[in-house]
């Protein structure tokens, strides 16, 4: 199993546990997305304020200015799928390490796969 399936995995669980999502924004309300492949966007979440905070640490270049913020998870379904829309935009689940590696599924299997473990 690579290192972002097993990622994703670990979010899918501690999200179903906590209910809680959390994303980074700038200090301009500016949400933290990233450009992928074939002009699609990547917004990344995680499913601790912890995973954010140490990943600034490991690249305060990029993330220094971005604060963490977390989001009841009927909150995360209400407010931010309608804002992913599947042809252009992903999510990056719980993006780790100093290159922020993992995974990037459509929104709409992030919440099958959060559910299967309620």
């Amino acid at each position: 199993m690579s290192a972002g399936v097993a990622q994703a995995n670990r979010f899918y669980e501690e999200v179903a546990e906590t209910k809680v999502v959390w994303f980074g924004i700038y200090p301009d309300e500016v949400l933290l997305e990233f450009d992928v492949s074939d002009d699609n966007v990547s917004f990344p979440v995680w499913s601790s304020k912890s995973r954010i905070e140490r990943l600034k640490k490991l690249n305060p270049s990029l993330l220094g200015n971005v604060e963490a913020r977390g989001i009841s998870w009927d909150q995360f379904k209400e407010y931010f799928l309608p804002i992913l829309p599947e042809d252009k935009k992903v999510v990056g689940v719980n993006l780790s390490g100093k290159n922020l590696t993992g995974i990037d599924i459509p929104a709409s299997l992030l919440v099958k796969q959060v559910e299967a473990f309620w």
